[in-house]
């Protein structure tokens, strides 16, 4: 569903107070010139989403980026997005009006997210204790369970806690059997790997490592760094496979994984109020737009090729029927 904007008055409104940003700003290119606005009209794929159109007269996507948030202001809207056309000499704003600006919610119900989530090969959620990122990576544990046929499940819980539940299912490690879950997990990859069997590879397997910091800090040298290295290997090479690793962090430090191996997450979930640091190391090119005060369950989602925006986790009716799906996955 999306907004129309077929109001010739309402696109004489965008255009003027467009035109009044650009020049307050001073976008513009060498000759003086500044981009005009050619059309408005609604994002089919976004609730109250606008695509702007802009015949951009040589100014760059990195220009109107480094304005980007005096243009916020300016037009009272979030730009969620900048991209060039096919045709250069325009750009494309996606933006949302100020006022319709609501968290997404993830929950099962919520198809547009369920799609989204399906096709993702490595997330990573950070959150300190209370954020709510154990209940979150249920919820999403929870959609793989109920929308991929034939999933399979292998959840490691260091502090053995937040999943104890599913302790009596065969996929389950807990505490100091955590490595041989990650090594069980990775035996599976590595077979695939060297067989490479199209018909293996569509039957999905994800990897739950829930307090991963906690695990690597709790080994010596020698072990923490074969499991980092079996974890950057997933990373990189499991999406082709059906491979699919979620971490749960409450810090994702540098230290805890192989150089390079932290850029594979194509999604981050950042929950709770994260410290300046984590935001600069995990959401640098949108950290200016990590302002909300978030509760429980609030925080903001970073998805490859699709920039950030702010979520929230739903309260599930019934947690237990959640637990099930996820328990029947673990079961295979």
């Amino acid at each position: 569903m999306s907004i129309a904007v077929s109001s010739k008055s309402t696109r004489q409104t965008c255009s003027k107070r467009f035109q009044q940003a650009y020049k307050r700003n001073s976008i513009k290119n060498c000759s003086g010139e500044y981009p005009r606005l050619r059309s408005v009209r609604g994002d089919k794929a976004k609730l109250y989403g606008l695509i702007w159109e802009i015949d951009n007269k040589g100014v760059t996507v990195s220009a109107f980026e480094d304005k980007a948030e005096q243009l916020e202001t300016a037009l009272n809207l979030r730009i969620d997005r900048i991209e060039l056309c096919k045709k250069s000499t325009r750009t494309r704003l996606y933006v949302t009006p100020r006022k319709h600006v609501r968290p997404t919610i993830i929950s099962h119900d919520n198809a547009a997210f369920v799609n989204e989530l399906c096709k993702l090969p490595n997330l990573l959620c950070v959150g300190k204790t209370g954020s709510g990122k154990s209940y979150a990576l249920s919820v999403l544990l929870g959609i793989y369970a109920k929308y991929i046929p034939t999933v399979s499940i292998t959840v490691c819980d260091y502090k053995k806690s937040s999943f104890a539940q599913f302790e009596n299912t065969p996929n389950f490690y807990g505490y100091e059997d955590v490595p041989n879950g990650i090594k069980a997990f990775y035996q599976e990859f590595s077979e695939r790997l060297q067989i490479n069997d199209e018909e293996r590879n569509k039957h999905i397997r994800v990897l739950l490592i829930d307090e991963y910091g906690a695990l690597i800090g709790a080994q010596d040298k020698k072990a923490a760094d074969e499991l980092k290295s079996m974890v950057a290997n997933m990373l990189f090479m499991g999406r082709s496979l059906g491979m699919r690793v979620l971490i749960g962090v409450q810090r994702a430090d540098s230290e805890h994984f192989k150089a390079g191996a932290r850029d594979q997450f194509r999604a981050i979930l950042g929950l709770g109020d994260l410290s300046k640091e984590q935001r600069q190391m995990l959401f640098s090119d949108y950290k200016d737009k990590m302002n909300e005060r978030n509760s429980v369950g609030e925080g903001y989602m970073l998805i490859d090729g699709k920039g950030i925006e702010r979520v929230k986790i739903a309260a599930m009716r019934d947690f237990e029927s959640l637990n099930d799906t996820i328990r029947q996955a673990m079961c295979r």
